[in-house]
């Protein structure tokens, strides 16, 4: 991998956009970048980790990479170019962050935004825009992640000097960042969890077996309280299987016994209700004996009565079979009354009419009318038919006369009312000429009021803004003030900044700027300025100058808005304007009093035109109608001729009948009277013949029943309900008699009443105490059935209980052992080391070897890096120690003992063999250029000589080095370097080449 060229904007310190040449830094292989402390030289390698992660290492936040000095509108970018893998790539990233709105006030969130691009020939193509797909991209070619990275090309001294005297868990931790040993720490991670997953299925399982345990225990609970055998205890899992065949078979010979006893119980049971239920049924016989008996008895004093009864029902039944012959008597006479009644009613009627019925026979007359029905009823009709000729030719003639007088009106009416509606027609077009001019003449009023508007509204801004004047003036000298606090308590905050590390210094502790341990001379702050005056100062700084660019903003939006309704205008004044409106609005009114008028003639013209089409239409109509009149005229006419004619044939064929005239309605009336009469008097005949009829039939039947007239039958006859409950009293005796003898013919009855009676309640006594005897011992058998069956139905589980549970304390062992061992709390692990660690372990003394390599040049060969497993104090993990073999006195010494430039040179070995060995753990990429980041101010000018000499040696192969410090002596050492200077407004960045003019 190897970097070409680094840009950066409104990242970090860097304001304005700054650019790194990499290629020219580093064409000598070895160059440095130096600037004042604070300056941004770490910044720059922030960049280059952002570019590629997206993310910055240790404990910078990406959310405070954009610059405070850029402005607010300038957007936060780093853009990479580097070739890896044989592909030249091009990364633009920028992170999220916020500006202006663009109208009113407030920010915006903009997205953090990336673009991966190679090239491709003489030209740059876009690969991704996105974000998971460019990480995936960078994953697969680096083949490291982030934490890596930064280890592997930055070398960030301090974290290596921490790492050589740390303690072994700490030093796990960065080891495991490193390298992967996602595996190992996988198999550590499932031991631990099987461990709980065994704990829980165990405690699982005793729950299962001490739940199924109380299920049995209360199944036996009532029986254990007297049989002690079947209490459960609490034995071992391993013995609860034979605890269990010893309750079964215990159970199994009660419930054998119990089965046994009952028998025996119910038989005695069942002879006992055998003997009770005989002793009832004799008893009821005797008992039905007696009643008999007693009924007998009580009947016998009422015999006289019965007979009496029975003397008075057969009467009744008697007459009762004559009732139909009475009642068909009483008809026949009341029919006779009626229809005699009816009779006479008829002849009066008759009479009324002027008839005589006692000449002829009804029947004659009625016939002779019914004869003469249709010349009646062609009179009728006839008669009907004349007089509605008459009234239609009557309302003809009328309706002709007045029509005649309507056409006459009409005829005059005429001329007039179309010579009127063509008047209106011509007054009508003049008035819509004049007002289609309304439209045109109101648009134009419109567009002479809105350019007034505009020119009230350019007036107004332009007041405006000149009131803003003052207050733009007032604020931007205010900002200027501001900034001049703020530079000089920033001037102050630099001059003051060693004073400030030198808080901080520690005896013993490395300086972070030099890396001595020693400090002599701390510097001391003049005057100093709190971080809190700076960012207060800061805060007031932006406050100001969003005021400022807010006031600046109104003013130029508001001259802006003038200047465009001004164009608008085109040097149109208010007095010509105004001018024009009078003008035009007195042209609208005159155009609307037209409009007004035009709907009025409209209306005047659609009327009279209506009026005179309306004149036209009746008139043609009543011509019309009038030739119709005259045919409907004559065609009536002539139809009453012929009805007249027909009438007096039809009141010439009726003469002789018996209404004594031609009206239709006195025939139809007479007619119908004659007729009633005649049907009347044929059914008085009928009545008397069948009251005579109904005499007969009664006399034979009175005879025949031996009763001497009708009213000694009537006198015998009974209402129904009285006869019914005759009936019912007479059956009831006989019954009662017929059952109570037949009761005392019964053999079992009369048996019961020759012997004793039987001792009912103690039979009942035996019984009820046979009864509970078989109720007891049938709730014990249940019980131990019961039992019996909880038995048979928990063993099988509990058994099963037994067996898991083993086998899970076995699997238990088993696993707790290894993760013990594993995890390095065994008690065989003696040297307390899981197992990733001692992976670990091995990757720890391969970094040590490649260590020694690079620290056996830089210190002349005196020290060299060890592994060490030995076991901690204390009860401390193990196995990742490092400790520093001194070959000049042979003993063995703690990193903790080296001075600061020992530990410079050990740190910065140890860092060089961590990314040799984490390089080939990654597969071996080829890294063209390494960064080493500060340390070197700790070192005499021989140390330095050498570390720069093994530095100098990481060139070959084409690599290229950067030495990221601020000691002078590098400067003069090497020539080529990247040079950071800061400043009130930002930091800048130039490329110096020996030999060179600086580039920025």
């Amino acid at each position: 991998m190897i970097l070409h060229r680094l840009e950066l904007q409104a990242f970090g310190p860097f304001a304005e956009r700054a650019v790194v040449d990499l290629d020219a830094a580093s064409a000598a292989g070895l160059f440095l970048v130096h600037g004042p402390t604070g300056s941004g030289k770490t910044s720059l390698l922030d960049a280059i980790c952002f570019a590629l992660y997206a993310d910055v290492p240790g404990s910078r936040s990406r959310r405070g990479l954009r610059s405070d000095h850029a402005s607010p509108e300038t957007p936060p970018e780093v853009v990479l170019e580097l070739t890896v893998s044989g592909r030249r790539l091009r990364l633009t990233r920028s992170p999220e962050w916020q500006r202006p709105k663009r109208r009113g006030t407030g920010t915006t969130r903009v997205p953090a935004a990336v673009v991966l691009e190679e090239r491709r020939g003489s030209g740059w193509e876009a690969v991704s825009t996105r974000h998971d797909e460019v990480a995936d991209v960078v994953a697969d070619l680096l083949g490291m992640g982030m934490q890596q990275f930064a280890t592997v090309v930055l070398l960030p001294q301090g974290e290596f000097a921490t790492f050589l005297r740390a303690e072994p868990e700490a030093r796990r931790e960065l080891l495991q960042r490193l390298f992967d040993i996602g595996v190992f720490s996988d198999v550590e991670q499932w031991l631990a969890d099987t461990r709980r997953e065994t704990v829980a299925a165990l405690e699982a399982a005793g729950a299962e077996l001490e739940h199924d345990l109380l299920r049995l225990a209360d199944a036996l609970e009532a029986l254990a309280t007297a049989d002690p055998e079947l209490v459960v205890g609490d034995p071992a899992p391993e013995m609860l299987p034979r605890r269990l065949a010893e309750i079964a078979t215990r159970l199994g010979d009660r419930v054998t016994a119990s089965v046994t006893e009952l028998d025996a119980l119910e038989a005695t049971e069942a002879a006992a209700h055998q003997a009770l239920a005989t002793g009832r049924e004799l008893l009821g016989h005797r008992r039905r004996g007696e009643q008999a008996t007693a009924a007998l008895a009580e009947l016998a004093t009422a015999e006289q009565a019965h007979r009496e009864r029975a003397a008075r029902l057969a009467a009744c039944e008697q007459a009762a079979a004559l009732r139909g012959h009475l009642a068909a008597l009483e008809r026949a006479r009341e029919e006779v009354r009626t229809e005699a009644a009816e009779a006479e009613s008829r002849r009066a009627a008759a009479t009324a009419l002027g008839v005589d019925p006692c000449g002829d026979e009804p029947a004659v007359l009625a016939e002779r009318a019914g004869s003469l029905d249709d010349a009646a009823g062609e009179v009728d009709r006839l008669t009907l038919t004349a007089r509605e000729l008459a009234t239609s030719l009557e309302g003809l003639l009328t309706r002709r006369d007045r029509l005649e007088a309507q056409q006459a009106g009409l005829a005059e009416e005429l001329p007039a009312a179309r010579s009127a509606a063509e008047q209106a027609g011509e007054t009508a077009t003049a008035v819509a000429a004049e007002a289609a001019r309304a439209t045109d003449l109101a648009a134009a009023v419109e567009e002479v009021e809105h350019r007034l508007g505009l020119l009230a509204e350019a007036d107004a801004d332009a007041a405006r803004a000149a009131a803003l004047e003052p207050a733009l003036l007032a604020g931007r000298e205010r900002l200027s003030g501001l900034l001049g606090q703020l530079i000089e308590l920033q001037h102050r905050r630099l001059e003051g900044m060693a004073a400030e590390l030198a808080d901080r210094l520690e005896p013993g502790t490395p300086c972070p700027v030099c890396g001595a341990a020693e400090h002599p001379d701390p510097a001391v702050a003049a005057d100093p300025v709190s971080p809190e005056q700076l960012a207060a100062a800061q805060d007031a700084v932006e406050h100001a100058r969003v005021e400022v660019d807010h006031t600046e903003g109104a003013v130029r939006d508001l001259l802006a808005a003038v200047r465009t309704r001004e164009e608008v205008l085109g040097g149109a004044t208010g007095e010509g304007l105004r001018a024009r409106l009078a003008e035009r609005r007195a042209a609208l009114e005159a155009a609307r009093a037209a409009e007004h008028h035009l709907v009025e003639a409209e209306s005047t013209r659609a009327r009279l035109r209506a009026e005179a089409d309306r004149v036209t239409a009746a008139h043609e109509q009543a011509t019309s109608t009038l030739e119709s009149l005259g045919e409907q005229v004559r065609a009536l006419g002539e139809q009453a001729e012929d009805v007249g004619s027909r009438l007096a044939a039809a009141v010439a064929a009726h003469d002789g009948c018996p209404c004594g005239g031609s009206d239709p309605a006195r025939h139809r009336e007479v007619a119908a009277v004659l007729t009633g009469l005649a049907r009347v008097e044929a059914a008085v005949t009928a009545a008397r013949s069948r009251l005579a009829g109904a005499q007969d039939d009664l006399a034979g039947a009175l005879a025949e029943a031996g009763f001497p007239d009708a009213d000694a039958a009537r006198d015998a006859l009974l209402p129904a309900p009285e006869a019914a409950r005759l009936r019912d009293d007479v059956l009831g005796h006989e019954r009662a008699v017929a059952a109570a003898t037949a009761v005392l013919a019964e053999p079992e009855v009369d048996a019961a009443l020759a012997g004793q009676a039987p001792d009912l309640e103690a039979l009942a006594a035996a019984h009820t105490a046979a009864r509970r005897l078989v109720l007891e011992g049938s709730s014990q058998h249940e019980a131990l059935t019961r039992a019996a069956r909880a038995v048979d139905r928990l063993r099988p589980r509990l058994e099963e209980h037994c067996r898991g549970l083993a086998e899970l304390t076995g699997r238990h062992a088993r696993v707790r052992e290894l993760a013990d061992a594993v995890g390095g709390t065994g008690g065989e692990n003696t040297l307390r080391m899981r197992l990733t660690s001692f992976v670990l372990a091995a990757r720890l003394e391969k970094v040590a070897a490649l260590a020694n390599e690079r620290l056996a040049v830089m210190g002349s060969g005196r020290y060299l890096l060890e592994h060490s497993d030995d076991r901690a104090a204390r009860g401390a993990r193990s196995g990742l120690g490092l400790r520093v073999l001194d070959q000049w006195t042979g003993r063995v010494r703690d990193t903790a003992t080296l001075s600061g430039g020992e530990s410079f040179m050990a740190s910065l070995a140890l860092a060089l063999g961590l990314a040799d060995a984490v390089r080939e753990e990654a597969g071996g990429l080829d890294l063209g250029t390494l960064f080493v980041d500060e340390g070197f101010g700790s070192l005499d000018e021989d140390s330095l000589d050498q570390v720069v000499g093994v530095l100098d040696g990481l060139r070959e192969g084409g690599r290229a080095v950067g030495v990221v410090s601020h000691v002078p002596d590098l400067r003069a050492r090497i020539g080529h370097q990247v040079v950071v200077t800061k400043g009130s407004a930002g930091s800048t960045v130039a490329v110096r080449v020996a030999g060179v003019t600086p580039a920025a």
